[in-house]
């Protein structure tokens, strides 16, 4: 491939070590690739409140949050691709009856809100919670703008919750998940890493053909498909490596495995 003018990265199970942290290889292989002219974008399903501490590591061209519903570029508004209040309680309606007991939790990009049914992981803050209301009717009344609608089961594997709300809602929104046992994350249609990712660098003026992008999930893979070189961690999600997506593979994330490629890629 060409030299890349570009290059994407996932934080958690991607950029990020077993420990939630940068590791020093791939901070200084980033950092050497910024210092080259590589525009740097972190892309990401976590909303920009906790991503911030992570980006301000590097001098990042953009960054992409909510699975490509809030992009942030340095000096500029964020511009926020929301799922409409009317879509999301037509979505909700439909998955009531296919997945019967699921919770609904709402990402605004500020705050995080949740109906009753939504049990929250326990490994998420509490003070995370901006409201508990107390009925779906109030959650889009009160969460907005709508950048990310979570569907929350303790009891479903994520693989079913994707293929029944998939099935349920077809091309009403996106759905996807990106790892967390029993949730689904869901967007406008249209609206996912790939296709906020080739907006930003058509802005840019940079084609697929210059992005190298890195990904371990499977709300990674609109963005490594769409990318020049797309490369899934050989730890993530196994349905990446499927050589029928024809996809790069890089080493494990907990193996520095963006900063080995980034190396290669620089010499």
């Amino acid at each position: 491939m060409v030299f890349p003018r570009v290059i994407a990265t996932d934080l958690d199970g991607t950029l990020l070590g077993l420990d939630g942290r940068v590791s020093e290889r791939n901070r200084r292989a980033l950092t050497a690739a910024v210092a080259a002219g590589v525009k740097l974008v972190l892309s990401t399903a976590r909303p920009p409140r906790t991503t911030h501490h992570i980006a301000s590591l590097f001098t990042c061209s953009a960054v992409l949050c909510g699975n490509g519903a809030v992009a942030q570029l340095p000096g500029a508004d964020p511009l926020i691709r929301a799922l409409d209040t009317a879509t999301a309680g037509t979505v909700i309606g439909e998955l009531r009856g296919a997945l019967p007991g699921v919770g609904f939790g709402v990402e605004t990009g500020t705050d995080f809100y949740h109906d009753p049914h939504y049990d929250l992981e326990p490994w998420v803050p509490r003070d995370w919670v901006r409201e508990v209301v107390d009925s779906t009717d109030t959650l889009l009344e009160r969460a907005r703008p709508i950048t990310k609608l979570l569907v929350r089961s303790q009891g479903v594997p994520v693989h079913i919750l994707h293929e029944t709300a998939a099935q349920a809602v077809g091309t009403m929104v996106e759905v996807t998940y990106s790892g967390g046992f029993g949730l689904l994350e869901m967007s406008a249609s249209g609206v996912d890493k790939g296709s906020t990712l080739a907006m930003v660098c058509e802005r840019w003026g940079v084609s697929a053909d210059e992005v190298v992008a890195f990904g371990d999930m499977p709300n990674d893979l609109p963005a490594l498909s769409w990318a020049g070189a797309g490369y899934a961690m050989a730890s993530g999600h196994p349905a990446l490596l499927d050589p029928a997506l024809g996809l790069r593979t890089a080493p494990p994330a907990h193996e520095d495995g963006v900063g080995r490629i980034v190396e290669q890629l620089l010499t």
